[in-house]
């Protein structure tokens, strides 16, 4: 059975066991607005904190984590059931070293900037760019990386000023829960961070509340949709993660030991549940036979079982459901499979499937994200086909590059469609927090992480000091002069070369004049 809704309680199953792993409390619809209320109290006296304040709970916040990490790693696997280093890997290594990048950076990123004034009218003005904390937040995160998402997210958003609210998937509660009570045990103020619980229903009255300043959404295309248009109703601002087909280009001068270890991560990795996974890889023709091979060798070598056996390498796809999409979408190219496509033998009730090797790409495979243990391997035979294959997809959110030759690898990321490239390497950077992460086309708007993430979190503010000692030329009132002094200003400071500037000086002189005699009356 998935995840499932009971007598106001949401209880979570173990998707290799299809046991209870346990339960929550819905949020009821109409407390959802009043938690609101409650973040935006905690927000106000939170926006005046200094950085240094800041910085000192998301240390506190580490560390809760470094002792929390044992307990947070074991919920993520007991509610996805991937592989316990996988948890540790991309949920709570991640979160660790975001709170650590956070920490050091937010005050260089969110300080007032000085803002200068190159026009000769200005000089007597100081300006200065403020990034004002937004409000209260939502954060509205999948089941994929059930912690390591909604506290990313979190921990940047509290460090720019704001207060959070955190709704889990339904299919992931209790890992979810976490990123309250880390906030909490850590002292941050009571409110600041909040979790809601429950369905779509509760997302939606979430992004309806009229106190949450902005959204932020990872999930499919087709939700995340309904999710701008909602808060489009209240012009309420999103960020917005969504799907991904990422394309592998495997050139002839690849490392191909090193390309076929990266293909077998990229593409099964959490099952191969993962936005910036691997779904296509196009290898260049003279080295497509041994990659396909060798990938489909990689494949069969995986050992397939539940997440807390450190003998597992490859846990079960999430729900039923999911392994239903995907067995369906296997079964267009079924005459294709090199290896895999079926449910595996493990002794186990859950939703397991092999690591699937398919030859070739039929059009239902290449439009459609599949999101499991899945890739599809074609070869190509230039350059030029290479990049047009890569972009044919509504999808861009990231894409890796394979080869020795790295002019070529800046040549060919300067054309790819896609938020992330990487050389050599795949879907990494979303650890490291000062790389933005986000995507092209249906792959979302907006950026998370990053000196981006930190603006995304936060608006902008143009403040300006004048002592009031001067003049303001342009006020009222209007006459002739006033259009020769302006035609003066503007061919005397843009006009081209010493002489035309030096003409427009003598011929608008009267206007001129009445100019600077306003700025010091």
């Amino acid at each position: 059975m998935d995840a499932t809704l009971v007598e106001g309680e949401l209880r979570s199953v173990n998707p290799a066991t299809l046991e209870v792993v346990g339960a929550v409390a819905v949020t009821p619809l109409e407390a959802v607005s009043e938690t609101v209320a409650e973040a935006r109290l905690a927000q106000q006296q939170w926006a005046r904190t200094s950085f240094a304040e800041r910085r000192r709970l998301l240390g506190a916040v580490a560390q809760v984590l470094l002792e929390r990490m044992d307990e947070i790693a074991a919920t993520v696997t007991a509610e996805t059931a991937k592989p316990l280093v996988e948890a540790f890997l991309s949920d709570v290594m991640v979160a660790v070293d975001n709170t650590v990048w956070i920490a050091d950076n937010v005050e260089q990123t969110l300080r007032p900037e000085r803002l200068r004034y190159p026009q000769l009218y200005l000089k007597h003005k100081r300006g200065r760019i403020e990034h004002v904390p937004l409000g209260a937040v939502a954060v509205i995160a999948p089941w994929n990386f059930p912690f390591a998402i909604p506290y990313t997210e979190t921990a940047m958003a509290v460090a720019a000023g704001n207060a959070v609210l955190v709704k889990p998937s339904e299919l992931t509660p209790l890992s979810g829960a976490w990123v309250e009570r880390v906030f909490e045990e850590a002292g941050a103020p009571k409110g600041l961070v909040r979790v809601v619980q429950g369905d779509g229903e509760v997302g939606a009255a979430l992004v309806r509340a009229r106190g949450v300043a902005k959204v932020f959404f990872t999930g499919s295309v087709e939700v995340g949709r309904s999710v701008a248009a909602v808060a489009a109703e209240r012009l309420c601002p999103v960020t917005l993660e969504l799907g991904g087909k990422d394309p592998m280009l495997v050139f002839a001068d690849a490392a191909l030991e090193r390309a076929l270890d990266g293909a077998a991560w990229g593409s099964f990795f959490n099952c191969g549940q993962v936005c910036s996974g691997v779904e296509r890889i196009f290898v260049e023709e003279p080295l497509y036979d041994r990659f396909v091979a060798g990938l489909a060798e990689r494949a069969q070598a995986l050992r397939i079982g539940r997440g807390d056996d450190f003998g597992s390498d490859l846990g079960p796809l999430i729900s039923e459901e999911q392994r239903a999409k995907v067995e369906a979408l296997v079964e267009t190219a079924r005459e294709r499979v090199v290896t895999g496509g079926r449910r595996p033998e493990t002794g186990l009730p859950g939703w397991f499937y092999e690591p699937t090797v398919i030859a070739g790409s039929s059009d239902e495979l290449r439009g459609e994200e599949i999101f499991g243990p899945v890739v599809t391997v074609e070869p190509f035979g230039s350059e030029e086909e290479a990049v047009r294959l890569a972009n044919d997809t509504r999808y861009g959110l990231g894409a890796s590059i394979w080869t020795r030759d790295l002019d070529r690898a800046r040549r060919v990321a300067g054309r790819l469609e896609a938020g992330s490239v990487w050389t050599n390497d795949v879907a990494y950077s979303y650890a490291a927090g000062q790389s933005p992460w986000g995507g092209f086309k249906d792959s979302g708007l907006g950026r998370t992480h990053s000196k981006h993430g930190f603006y995304a979190c936060t608006q902008v503010r143009f403040v300006e000091e004048d002592s009031g000692r001067l003049g303001v030329p342009w006020w009222f009132p209007y006459d002739e002069l006033a259009v020769d002094g302006f035609k003066g200003v503007l061919g005397t400071l843009y006009g081209q070369g010493l002489g035309a500037r030096a003409g427009a000086a003598w011929r608008h002189r009267r206007g001129l004049v009445q100019l600077g005699r306003r700025y010091l009356r």
